[in-house]
């Protein structure tokens, strides 16, 4: 009998697994362009990108949190505004592989002076994906609270290529 009752307790635990999947992908949104997605928690939007001359690399998708855009500066991962409280992600992609070396979506961490043009804390990746080198790039405001930052990292890190 206990047996029995360990698979069915086993079996119960698996379903539920498979029922709250679902309840967290709707909190969930996907965001797509320039052939790369991310995934969006609630209080996210896709950003506008800036205006740039840069053909290669070239930004591709830019999201954040409530108040983040565009602004003009001369660089290209900073040309964001980032809340105090808020952060932004910025992808940027080459045409294909440059052989820009490998700072892998698990490992990053914020850190002041990331970004030329950004003071705050910021977190970059480079990452190879079907013949493109990729940079998914974090900064995040000074007052940002912890799951503000673990949102961000978060989005950095679901990262991937559109299925074609």
């Amino acid at each position: 009998m206990n047996r029995r009752l360990s698979r069915l307790t086993l079996f119960a635990a698996i379903c539920a697994a498979f029922v709250t999947i679902p309840a967290f992908a709707g909190a969930v949104e996907i965001v797509r362009n320039g052939g790369v997605s991310l995934d969006i928690p609630s209080g996210w939007a896709k950003v506008d990108r800036a205006p740039s001359t840069t053909t290669d690399p070239r930004t591709l998708l830019v999201v954040g949190t409530k108040g983040a855009r565009a602004i003009v500066t001369e660089c290209q991962v900073a040309t964001y505004r980032v809340p105090a409280d808020g952060a932004v992600v910025v992808v940027i992609g080459w045409r294909e592989s440059i052989g820009a070396g490998s700072l892998p979506l698990s490992g990053m961490k914020l850190r002041r002076g990331t970004f030329e043009c950004f003071a705050g804390r910021g977190a970059v990746a480079q990452v190879t994906r079907g013949n493109r080198d990729f940079q998914v790039n974090v900064m995040v405001g000074d007052k940002a609270d912890a799951g503000t930052v673990a949102d961000a990292l978060d989005v950095a890190r679901s990262f991937a290529l559109v299925q074609k």
